[in-house]
């Protein structure tokens, strides 16, 4: 609540500035100034030596040099950061209910089946969106894709579409990531 985010806006590019600047509520500017922060920590702590970020097809950030690839994500509740030596894609997203008429659109039948036959129905959707997030995030497609993915069920970690999948949890926000790793650690700020 005394994060001001205005203080660190010198130590974003530019294009990260003019999306700050579109923002209205003050968690989501002060969610895009602390997630561009913990993101050039992670990547110095990773030994990244050239931090010129370039935006990609469907919008995703990637860095010029090609040393580390790199994801971020955020809620209200705060703000994660993923990096690894190839694509990577991760998702925060608190649990705040099921919302039937998204997932009819937006998941499989047996997703839909999977969500009916559990009694925390709001955890499962939330797991279920973040994880098909973290994949399109990491391939960099876009929302469009989403019906393209099914998670008819989850563990911890695990494997599917030739890549391997990390469900975490803080607290009241579930995290997905998506890469060639598992990720056991995730660097969350609380706003």
């Amino acid at each position: 609540e005394n994060f001001l985010a205005e203080k660190f806006l010198n130590f974003l590019p530019v294009n990260r500035r003019k999306k700050f600047e579109k923002l209205k509520r003050k968690i989501d500017r002060d969610n895009c100034v602390i997630s561009h922060l913990i993101m050039t920590f992670a990547l110095k702590e990773s030994d990244v030596k050239n931090f010129e970020i370039v935006i990609g097809e469907n919008g995703k950030p990637f860095l010029k040099s090609g040393e580390k690839f790199f994801n971020i994500s955020h809620c209200s509740q705060g703000a994660a950061v993923a990096v690894a030596d190839l694509p990577v894609g991760i998702d925060a997203q608190e649990k705040n209910g099921f919302n039937e008429r998204v997932a009819k659109r937006f998941f499989s039948e047996a997703e839909n089946d999977f969500i009916r036959s559990v009694s925390d129905k709001e955890e499962v959707f939330t797991r279920l969106w973040t994880l098909k997030e973290s994949v399109i995030k990491c391939e960099g497609k876009t929302l469009a894709d989403i019906g393209g993915f099914s998670f008819e069920n989850y563990e911890k970690f695990f494997e599917k579409y030739e890549k391997k999948f990390s469900c975490l949890c803080e607290k009241n926000v579930l995290i997905s990531v998506c890469g060639n790793e598992y990720f056991d650690e995730i660097k969350i700020v609380k706003t």
